[in-house]
C-alpha cells in the first residue's frame, strides 16, 4: 500500500489560482492545502478516491476535492498522452492565495459558507454539473483575471446548487452559534484522539461541560448525528486509511480501530460505504508502480 505525497501547487502570494487541462490522469495518491476541482472530459470508465470514498470516474465527473483531503484518479483505460483528446480540466486554489480577506466580506458569505462545507470534499450531479462544467471550460480562454472573476461566479453557483454529496467523512457540522464552536471543537478534538477506544457519552459531555442530557441534544444539533453515529463514522473512516494506506489484515484494521468483532465491523462498513472493506480496498488499491511516478509539474 502507499501513503499519500504532498503536492506542491503554485498558488501563493503572486497567484490566485491554477487552471490546467490535462492530457491524462494522474494515478498518484497525494495531498495539498488547495481545493481541487476537477472536471473528467471523457470516459475513463475507472474510478476516484477522495478520502475513504470512492466513485466512478466517467465522462462529466465533477468533484471538488477538500484541502489536505488524500485522493487519487485511476483511469480503466489506458493513457492516450493526446493533447486532441485531453483528459481533465483542473482548478486549485485557497483561501490565502485568493485573499482570506476577501471571504470575509459580507457580499462572500455564501461562498464562504460553501467553503467550508467543501472541507471533506463534494461530487456534483445531474443540471449542475453541467453548468457547472461550461463554466470551467470557457475558462480555457480567459485572461488571468477573468479566470478569477468565474472561479468566484463557480463557487457561487455551487453554493446555491442542490445537486452535490459529500465525499470524505465525517460530513460537514452544520451551522454553529460562535459560542458553540470552541466547545465542539474540544469535544471533535477528544473524539478523534479516542476515536479507536472506547469513549462513553459522560465521558465526552463533561469534555463540553454539560450534563449528558444537554450534551445529547447539543451534540445533534450542531452535527447532525449522535454521539454512538459520529464514532462510527470516524472508526470507519480510520479503517479506510488503514486499508487504503497499509497491507494489515481487514480483522487486525477493525480491532484496532475500536469494533470489539468483526461482523461488528463489517455491518457499520457496509452500512456506511455500501461495500465491503475487502472491496473497498480492492477497488481502490494504489499501483506502486504508479505511485513512484513525480506529481505533474504546472506548466504555463
Amino acid at each position: 500500500m502507499a501513503r499519500p505525497q504532498l503536492e506542491i501547487v503554485p498558488t501563493g502570494a503572486s497567484r490566485a489560482l491554477i487552471f490546467k487541462i490535462d492530457r491524462d490522469v494522474w494515478p498518484v495518491y497525494h495531498y495539498h492545502p488547495e481545493y481541487d476541482i476537477l472536471l473528467s472530459l471523457k470516459d475513463h470508465a475507472g474510478e476516484f478516491i477522495s478520502g475513504d470514498h470512492v466513485g466512478q470516474l466517467t465522462k462529466g465527473t465533477l468533484i471538488m476535492n477538500g484541502p489536505n483531503i488524500p485522493h487519487a484518479l485511476h483511469s480503466g483505460k489506458e493513457d492516450e498522452r493526446d493533447w486532441a483528446k485531453p483528459s481533465l480540466a483542473v482548478i486549485q486554489f485557497s483561501r490565502e492565495s485568493i485573499g482570506s480577506e476577501l471571504f470575509q466580506k459580507e457580499e462572500m458569505q455564501a461562498v464562504r459558507e460553501f467553503l467550508d462545507e467543501a472541507k471533506f470534499g463534494f461530487e456534483f450531479y445531474g443540471e449542475a454539473a453541467d453548468s457547472a462544467a461550461e463554466l470551467i471550460l470557457a475558462m480555457e480562454n480567459q485572461s488571468p483575471l477573468e479566470r478569477l472573476l468565474q472561479l468566484l461566479k463557480l463557487l457561487q453557483f455551487f453554493a446555491e446548487c442542490d445537486e452535490k454529496r459529500p465525499l470524505a467523512s465525517p460530513a460537514y457540522s452544520p451551522s454553529l452559534r460562535e459560542r458553540d464552536i470552541s466547545r465542539l471543537d474540544e469535544v471533535l478534538g477528544f473524539l478523534r484522539a479516542n476515536r479507536t477506544e472506547e469513549v462513553t457519552l459522560e465521558e465526552a459531555a463533561a469534555i463540553a461541560k454539560m450534563s449528558p442530557k444537554s450534551f445529547c441534544r447539543f451534540f445533534k444539533a450542531n452535527t447532525g448525528k449522535t454521539l454512538i453515529e459520529y464514532l462510527h463514522e470516524l472508526r470507519i473512516g480510520e479503517a479506510c486509511r488503514q486499508l487504503l494506506e497499509t497491507d494489515r489484515s481487514i480483522s487486525e484494521i477493525a480491532f484496532d480501530c475500536g469494533f470489539n468483532n468483526l461482523s461488528n465491523f463489517n455491518r457499520r462498513f457496509r452500512n456506511l460505504k455500501s461495500t465491503t472493506p475487502r472491496e473497498f480496498r480492492q477497488r481502490s488499491r494504489i499501483d506502486p508502480e504508479k505511485q513512484s511516478r513525480p506529481l505533474p509539474e504546472f506548466v504555463e
